[in-house]
């Protein structure tokens, strides 16, 4: 051990900069990790995913501890078609994308995975705002150039699929982020939905590379590197909206693009010009500029030293760059000569195999850095360790850690030190800074070395002293301690800790099977309500694991386990992730079972749903007496069960019990309190009660009930209450009503100009819905987009009305001429399609012109059965090559139009073989396209 750690410091300016060793000496047996292996890290940097680089898509994963414990393998059978394309952590959940459009999850150490698509069920984003020139048509042509190169006809229904081209994948907190060639999609992991940001206004050929940051109001940020520029697209996904900016860069393209852990610095680089840019993230000033071409290659990795300095990876070297281009080196050896490989030096793509070449990961308060046999830690040193530690400090931490070296030798000079801290009034200030650097520090005999000064400070101290706080710092320490050892290999420091919350913490325990650890640390840090997520956890593993076991021995484990937290017999804990893991297994009798003894009747009711046991999930939720709760379990049984069905369970007057398979003896034995009261519901309650409250707004489904019911006088008191208000909509009515007065309450207490935007555009979208329903004499209140509202008038045919509608709120041409597309297409209206397309130039189909060009029509009409006239106009009136209109008219069958393109650009060639391709009774075709072949002089 130094004699003191300040010898390990280096300064840059006013700044001191430490590197410790994390781990030194790991258990794997790995060479050359960075140019071997293809290495994702988790978020917190616990664990990392290695794959061989020497072959074009991974098939086994090993997944490490960082101190070099392999905690698990995936092996995945890649074919041509189906392979992992790449794989990132969330937390310390991994995530494999595939080539086949999906992605497979894995949220334990066990191998379980959900499997789920990225590209299916897309929730497009609308674009409500946009700085970027686009530079007008030629992007958006080339854009959808590009868009439509990567697309392919399935044979089994002759529809147009996109090739899957995975160019990127991050996570970002609970999204996936995937860029496609047209498209970025957005997975939340939670919800396993998938939203879609077009790239139909920017050329995906241009994008280098993107970023993601924290956007305000709970918002992300892409940063995308477009061209010599920066794009932000700031996403907010509660709106389903997006904006796109051009921040107006000139010094791109820029292959790296990384912000710092708060947000507010971004580093840019361009191997071009081997230059670095630090800028805000306002994107306004420029704070840093800093060339590499004097450096011995370019920098394999660029990343933030917590939030003020970069780091650049270099062979051999990590630089520390500050501000005014001042930097800082921390070296690494060269391989001995005994152990050069002259074999593998000479592999392909391995120039690098002789050089230690660090893998770095950003974290909040510092950088962990990852070579083949160690792991470290670069960190700004801290004031109050700079206090402590510096040689030649005369702060007052650092003359009460001086006493415990001079309390042994010379106890006469402690006890002034510490009397001189006593008349100064600084004692307290001295104990608490040696408390918070014990905290950050890591090396156990220097933390018990601080310690033992605290202990010796508390002696001395006059009056009251809150010892709760030295017995938390010491309890964090052991733990922190414990989860650093090798064994475990979690190396967090305190700052990580506190930001990701204990409850991570415990949760990389549970993933690791360190049970009775998870709850030594809880009864340590006082951490009583994380007990129940602890055995729960167990419950759900136990599951999983004993697959040989009854369902009764089972839940008669799992019972014990769960009320042995109480006193009175009873569970309290949720079972509800307990049952969902029975279920998963297959476990049915054990799902019911486990609904027994959910405490909360809401989760109960939702557990009988999910396993179907409707009509208890109805009878408990009229036990509730809550009203709201028994009508939207009516409102779900309408939408599930058929009518005669739901009119069953309205007319029931049964009452039945709550399950269970164990005899009241077995329970005994088991001493476990189960409610199993009788659940009577008698007489007309659940009928009336749906009459009276959901039922009266579904008129239809209510006359068929009393029908149904021979309920004559209640159907002709109805039918009169029909008759006397006119048919008028009141729930029309009371839905603009409530709806507009939200929005004007969000409107008014709204400070973000963007959100007061998206709120007075809703507006209008309401007054709109009103007005057409008015007109129209239908509800538009169903209609919950723009997109929607023009669809609907499309299929209205009421496509002067929705001219009007796209030219008041400002939608694009383009996007409104893809609706009458497609709307029509799917519909079949080709004779409504053709009109529209040709609008008043009916007299001459062969100048038309579209926004989006003529090639969308071709492709649908094709893919919809359109009348062959209507397909040859829109391919005449393309952009397509001369070659692919030729083989369009062959696909038409309209073999004139072909020969008259032929003729146009005097191809002989393409005339005789069509010439070849006519039959004999097709006089007419025959004689059109010998005349063009005697024109051309043949």
């Amino acid at each position: 051990m130094p004699s003191s750690p300040s010898l390990g410091w280096q300064k840059l300016q006013n700044v001191y900069y430490s590197i410790r060793p994390c781990y030194d000496g790991l258990s794997w047996s790995i060479d050359n990790l960075y140019s071997n292996f293809k290495v994702a890290i988790s978020t917190r940097a616990t664990i990392l995913a290695l794959s061989s680089k020497f072959v074009a898509h991974p098939n086994i994963i090993d997944v490490y501890s960082i101190s070099g414990n392999k905690l698990w393998s995936i092996a995945y059978n890649s074919r041509p078609e189906d392979h992992i394309v790449d794989y990132v952590f969330r937390n310390e959940d991994l995530c494999l994308v595939l080539s086949n459009g999906r992605f497979r999850y894995y949220n334990n150490f066990k191998g379980n995975f959900i499997e789920y698509s990225y590209i299916k069920d897309l929730v497009i984003l609308d674009n409500v705002g946009s700085t970027f020139n686009s530079e007008a048509s030629d992007v958006g042509v080339h854009g959808s150039d590009v868009a439509r190169s990567y697309l392919i006809t399935n044979l089994e229904n002759n529809e147009s699929e996109e090739i899957i081209k995975v160019l990127e994948v991050k996570t970002w907190k609970q999204y996936l982020i995937v860029r496609l060639t047209s498209k970025i999609i957005l997975t939340n992991l939670d919800t396993l939905t998938n939203y879609e940001i077009p790239l139909n206004t920017v050329d995906p050929l241009k994008i280098h590379g993107f970023s993601v940051v924290d956007g305000p109001d709970s918002s992300l940020v892409l940063l995308t590197s477009y061209e010599s520029t920066i794009l932000t697209f700031k996403v907010d996904l509660g709106l389903t909206s997006y904006e796109l900016n051009d921040e107006g860069l000139t010094e791109g393209p820029f292959t790296s693009i990384r912000a710092s852990s708060n947000g507010q610095l971004i580093s840019l680089y361009n191997v071009k010009s081997s230059k670095i840019y630090v800028i805000s993230n306002t994107f306004d000033q420029v704070l840093l500029e800093y060339g590499t071409s004097n450096e011995s290659s370019s920098p394999y990795q660029i990343e933030w030293c917590g939030n003020d300095a970069i780091i650049l990876s270099f062979k051999d070297e990590i630089k520390l760059i500050g501000p005014d281009q001042q930097s800082i080196s921390f070296f690494y050896d060269i391989v001995d000569e005994e152990e050069f490989d002259l074999d593998q030096l000479l592999r392909p793509g391995l120039d690098d195999l002789s050089f230690t070449i660090p893998i770095l990961k950003s974290e909040p308060d510092g950088l962990k850095i990852f070579t083949t046999n160690k792991v470290e830690f670069l960190s700004r040193v801290p004031q109050c360790s700079i206090n402590l530690y510096q040689i030649g400090s005369a702060h007052p931490s650092s003359i009460l850690l001086d006493c415990i070296d001079k309390l042994n030798h010379h106890s006469s000079k402690a006890d002034t030190s510490i009397s001189l801290l006593k008349s100064d009034g600084t004692l307290y200030a001295a104990m608490s800074e040696c408390l918070e650097v014990a905290q950050d520090e890591f090396v156990p005999v220097w933390q018990k070395k601080i310690l033992r000064a605290v202990s010796f400070g508390k002696a001395y101290f006059d009056g009251y002293y809150n010892a709760d706080e030295f017995l938390s710092v010491l309890n964090n320490i052991k733990v922190l301690n414990q989860l650093r050892s090798p064994e475990l290999g979690i190396f967090l420091t305190y700052q990580e800790v506190v930001q990701a919350g204990w409850k991570e913490i415990i949760t990389m325990l549970l993933k690791r099977d360190q049970y009775l650890l998870a709850l030594r640390i809880i009864e340590l840090l006082k951490l009583d309500n994380y007990k129940e997520f602890v055995y729960s956890d167990w419950c759900c593993s136990k599951i999983r694991k004993e697959l040989n076991m009854s369902d009764i021995d089972l839940f008669k484990i799992v019972a014990k386990k769960l009320i042995s937290l109480t006193d009175d017999n009873r569970n309290y804990i949720s079972v509800q992730a307990i049952s969902e893991v029975a279920h998963e297994e297959g476990r049915i009798n054990l799902c019911k079972l486990l609904v027994n003894l959910e405490p909360s009747i809401e989760k109960k009711i939702q557990q009988f749903l999910q396993f179907e046991e409707v009509e208890l999930a109805l009878l408990k939720a009229f036990q509730t007496g809550d009203y709201d709760i028994a009508k939207i379990i009516l409102l779900h049984l309408r939408d599930t069960l058929s009518i005669s069905q739901f009119f069953r369970v309205l007319n029931q007057n049964e009452q039945t019990e709550s399950i269970t398979d164990l005899s009241t003896e077995e329970l005994n034995k088991l001493d476990i309190t189960i409610p199993s009261e009788k659940l009577s519901i008698s007489g007309d309650l659940i009928g009336n009660f749906w009459v009276n409250s959901a039922g009266k707004f579904d008129s239809k489904m209510l006359s068929t009930y009393y029908k149904q019911e021979d309920k004559n006088n209640e159907l002709n008191t109805f039918k009169l209450k029909v008759y006397l208000s006119g048919n008028k909509d009141s729930q029309a009515d009371e839905y603009y009503e409530n709806y507009k007065a939200k929005l004007q309450k969000s409107l008014s207490t709204s400070n973000t100009k963007r959100v007061n935007r998206l709120f007075q555009r809703e507006l209008e979208v309401l007054e709109l819905q009103k007005k057409l329903g008015e007109i129209y004499l239908t509800q538009f209140y169903g209609e919950r987009s723009l997109n929607s509202i023009l669809v609907r008038l499309i299929k209205l045919n009421q496509l002067k009305m929705a001219s009007k509608v796209v030219k008041d709120f400002k939608i694009t041409q383009e996007k409104y001429w893809y609706l009458v597309l497609n709307t029509y297409s799917q519909l079949k209206e080709f004779d409504r399609l053709y009109e529209f397309a040709v609008g008043m130039d009916q007299a001459d189909s062969s100048s038309l012109r579209s926004p989006i060009g003529f090639e969308p029509f071709v492709d649908a009409s094709f893919a919809n059965g359109a009348p062959k006239d209507h397909i040859s106009t829109y391919i005449r009136n393309s952009n397509l090559k001369y070659t692919d209109k030729v083989k369009n008219y062959l696909k038409n069958g309209d073999l004139k139009s072909a020969a008259q393109e032929g003729f146009k650009n005097k191809d002989i060639d393409v005339l005789r073989s069509l010439l070849e391709a006519t039959s004999d009774t097709d006089e007419e075709t025959n004689k059109v396209i010998k005349s063009y072949i005697t024109k051309l002089g043949y």
